[in-house]
């Protein structure tokens, strides 16, 4: 649902005297091009299609789609064996990215700040108290393989540790849990433009919901989202220069959104996402846009990167 209207805004902003966008539908149910009450098979040999006999084979593709297999290596390997370029990372940079105990580890090998965390396995006997010594509570439990924030929950105490892992396993047979940030919430929107990288503007994101959950974030009126980010110019630059590091360090390409908490002692990077949504109330057009980059601008830079 979210992925389909990331897409429907690309499709409804993109540039067309410079491209003719095809929106392809990849599900479980198969991959078709979508063309109003229409709709063409892929043919997954070299990801064309056929319309009216006459075979169509595309130049790039611009990925919107969130989760698995758009943001976790799995179409970035399909495309790189049939050499379609696209607009996010590698298949392994895609991969890592998507399993956020290997991001974290990876950043903190960098020297970028983040906070301590553990790794349960599905297959693992559950040692809560030995969990909760480590991290101490509150916590929060997350799937480690996942966007959007499904699954996730705010731990208070270690009777709830349990239930909440197992909640998370649900969603994922790896879950990530992560010492509690006391602190205000930043994100910060990173833009590849050529061999540029541009860290573009900070958001403060102030949910009214306990945490910034899949409810706030698809629901304007749960949450305040505050571009520029209310903080002093000094803080400001550095939750850029710290977004720039850790898209680097990541090997990013094309955009990123760094998310952020704002502890007593400096950022901290809590998650990256390396396909941020992008419906017409997300937040990384929203910081684009804020940075005098249009919705259109944006889509071509993403593209001109790649074509």
């Amino acid at each position: 649902m979210i992925s389909r209207k990331s897409a429907t805004m690309v499709m409804n902003n993109i540039d067309r005297s410079l491209f003719t966008p095809y929106l392809i539908d990849i599900s479980k149910k198969g991959w078709f091009y979508i063309d109003g009450s229409k709709q063409y098979e892929v043919d997954k040999n070299d990801f064309s299609i056929q319309i009216g006999g006459k075979k169509l084979i595309f130049s790039a593709a611009f990925l919107a789609l969130h989760g698995s297999p758009g943001e976790d290596g799995l179409l970035q390997g399909y495309f790189e064996m049939i050499g379609l370029p696209c607009t996010t990372g590698s298949a392994f940079t895609m991969a890592m990215t998507f399993n956020k105990f290997a991001t974290i580890q990876l950043l903190k090998s960098a020297g970028i700040p983040v906070e301590n965390s553990v790794l349960h396995r599905k297959l693992q006997q559950m040692d809560v108290a030995a969990i909760g010594s480590q991290v101490g509570f509150p916590c929060f439990v997350k799937p480690n393989f996942g966007g959007s924030s499904i699954g996730i929950s705010k731990v208070l105490k270690e009777s709830e540790l349990g239930p909440a892992i197992k909640k998370a396993l649900n969603e994922s047979d790896e879950v990530i849990i992560e010492a509690f940030m006391k602190g205000r919430e930043f994100t910060c929107g990173v833009l590849q433009i050529k061999n540029e990288i541009k860290a573009i503007a900070v958001t403060e994101i102030v949910s009214k919901n306990e945490f910034f959950d899949f409810e706030s974030k698809y629901d304007a009126s749960l949450v305040d989202e505050i571009t520029p980010a209310p903080i002093p110019q000094d803080l400001y630059a550095k939750c850029q220069e710290i977004a720039r590091k850790a898209f680097i360090a990541l090997d990013c390409k094309g955009m990123a959104r760094i998310d952020f908490i704002l502890s007593p002692d400096g950022f901290k990077v809590i998650e990256v996402n390396t396909v941020p949504g992008m419906t017409e109330v997300s937040i990384y057009p929203q910081m684009a846009e804020y940075s005098g980059i249009s919705k259109k601008e944006m889509i071509s830079t993403l593209l001109a990167n790649i074509i």
